[in-house]
């Protein structure tokens, strides 16, 4: 292997440079996210029904008139943005893959 001037004395195989190089686009779940990833996945009927039940808790607070006080106001948007926030997990879990990949870290052979 060919090493450039400098870099002699870092030990570093490949892998880890390609590592380094390409981002880390793997998200790994949770044990709370794999219990529900094991009912969900898959489960287009249960997944759809979750899904509509947040969106009408969210579409039934817009309709809501908008309060006077700034901290209701507030708390509102907050507990929109978490049910978004929960609606967006449970579409990872439901399209995520049965088995997770396991991060290799040993060297290919050549």
């Amino acid at each position: 292997m060919t090493v450039p001037r400098g870099m002699g004395h870092v030990a570093r195989t490949v892998a880890d440079m390609v590592r380094e190089m390409v981002p880390r686009h793997r998200r790994t779940l949770s044990e709370e996210e794999r219990i529900v990833g094991v009912h969900l996945r898959g489960n287009d009927a249960l997944f759809n029904g979750l899904k509509s039940m947040i969106e009408s808790r969210i579409g039934g607070r817009a309709h809501l008139p908008v309060p006077s006080d700034p901290l209701i106001c507030k708390s509102m948007l907050e507990r929109d943005n978490e049910l978004r926030w929960l609606l967006s997990r449970l579409e990872a879990i439901h399209s995520s893959p049965v088995a997770e990949p396991v991060e290799d870290t040993r060297e290919q052979p050549a």
